[in-house]
């Protein structure tokens, strides 16, 4: 699906929210099924525990992919964009400048920033959102700041996603028995689906209110 309007992106973000909860709310039923066989249900918990990260990174990427889908295809001039937007796609050159010596290089980004900002912006916006496969609380900021958005709401859950989520993941996924308990794993599921609500927030809002223009 292209996203070209707010009706695109809003439709997008919020259907890949949707079929996320709906997967993680079958866990909850099998869980219950599971209550008087502790094996049965030790597996599923770690089972729900790396799927409920793959819906966080997942979703994070996609939408924010999604947004800048929509901003790539505004087709503003590059003076029009704000400075997240401005950086993204002058992010290649920058790149190349840092990586040579050469006089070419450095002469391009000073023409481009005297005369190319007038120019239709490019936005990379296919590979604009990296996660690393390993979405903590330094990516995150990451992709909020490349998109223009407020950290500050996820300020506090910076250990719940590093040492927690992160930990439990990364040591499930590599093979080791580490057993989740299950009111560790509903209060991370929880936490985990309340930071997605106020991303998707987050996102609709900055295209309404315009955010990624100067």
């Amino acid at each position: 699906m292209k996203v070209r309007t707010e009706t695109q992106l809003f439709d997008l973000i919020d259907a890949e929210l949707i079929w996320r909860k709906k997967e993680l709310t079958q866990f909850k039923f099998l869980l219950e099924d599971a209550a008087k066989r502790e094996d049965r249900r030790t597996a599923l918990l770690r089972s729900a525990t790396t799927l409920l990260y793959a819906h966080w990174e997942g979703f994070i990427k996609e939408a924010g992919s999604a947004y800048l889908e929509f901003v790539a295809a505004q087709r503003l001039r590059y003076e029009e964009l704000s400075p997240p937007f401005l950086a993204l796609a002058a992010r290649k050159m920058l790149s190349e400048i840092s990586a040579s010596r050469r006089i070419h290089s450095h002469l391009a980004i000073t023409t481009f920033f005297r005369s190319g900002l007038s120019q239709t912006s490019a936005i990379p916006y296919k590979d604009g959102i990296n996660t690393r496969s390993n979405l903590s609380s330094t990516v995150l900021r990451e992709i909020t700041d490349s998109l223009g958005l407020d950290f500050s709401p996820y300020e506090t859950k910076c250990r719940l996603i590093d040492d927690t989520l992160l930990t439990l993941r990364n040591t499930i996924a590599h093979g080791q028995y580490l057993p989740v308990t299950q009111e560790r794993y509903e209060e991370l599921s929880k936490e985990i689906l309340a930071m997605m609500e106020v991303f998707r927030t987050q996102v609709q809002n900055a295209a309404v209110l315009k955010q990624y223009r100067l």
